[in-house]
């Protein structure tokens, strides 16, 4: 298992231009926004705007504080159909080609952006809240979970407070990963399981 908490997050300017993100954890380690395999990210929206184009990349987006977005594309605003995200909202997935701008429904957002290359692995985000949770992740060769707020503890022992993120790996190829954790009340947490084409069922 891998920790990192908010000492070793780093902030850098979107791609294009239009505010900023800190970036949590990404993969290979020291990757750039050209190179990543996947990159988990939170972003602070001031203004309404598009969202940056990131080709061959799927992403996944929830709400961490705020009132949330409301996301339109060209094809959506064709149907007459928008997604609303607000902080109980699942988690939105959407191809990081489609153009998209974001509306802010009332004030500054924070958002949990997941993106994976889309020829090399998938990804599936999945919003968990107090309580005690166990997760079997059978074709996952990787996990993320990260703590938005509050706290958990894991079966090992390990605690993870607010803003911590953990990667856990499988040890053993087809066996996939399990955890056993309890979230503390209020805690809202985010598991991302992914799954790599080459190694797992497609």
């Amino acid at each position: 298992m891998r920790k990192w908490t908010r000492l070793d997050y780093q902030t850098m300017p979107w791609k294009n231009g239009g505010g900023s993100t800190t970036e949590l954890a990404i993969f290979p380690s020291g990757a750039s926004l050209d190179h990543f395999v996947w990159r988990l990210s939170t972003a602070e929206v001031s203004s309404s705007g598009p969202f940056s184009h990131f080709a061959q990349i799927d992403r996944t987006l929830a709400i961490l504080s705020g009132e949330g977005l409301i996301l339109h594309s060209d094809s959506e605003q064709a149907h007459g159909q928008s997604v609303f995200l607000k902080q109980d909202s699942l988690p939105h997935q959407f191809k990081g080609e489609t153009p998209i701008n974001a509306e802010l429904l009332h004030g500054t957002v924070l958002d949990l952006n997941m993106m994976t290359r889309r020829d090399v692995c998938t990804h599936h985000m999945q919003r968990l809240e107090a309580g005690k949770h166990f997760i079997e992740a059978n074709d996952a060769q990787q996990l993320l979970l990260f703590c938005a707020k509050g706290s958990a503890r894991l079966a090992t022992g390990e605690t993870l407070q607010d803003y911590d993120c953990c990667l856990f790996e499988e040890e053993h190829e087809h066996q996939g990963i399990r955890l056993n954790l309890h979230a503390d009340e209020d805690a809202v947490l985010y598991l991302i399981r992914i799954q790599f084409l080459s190694m797992g069922d497609s």
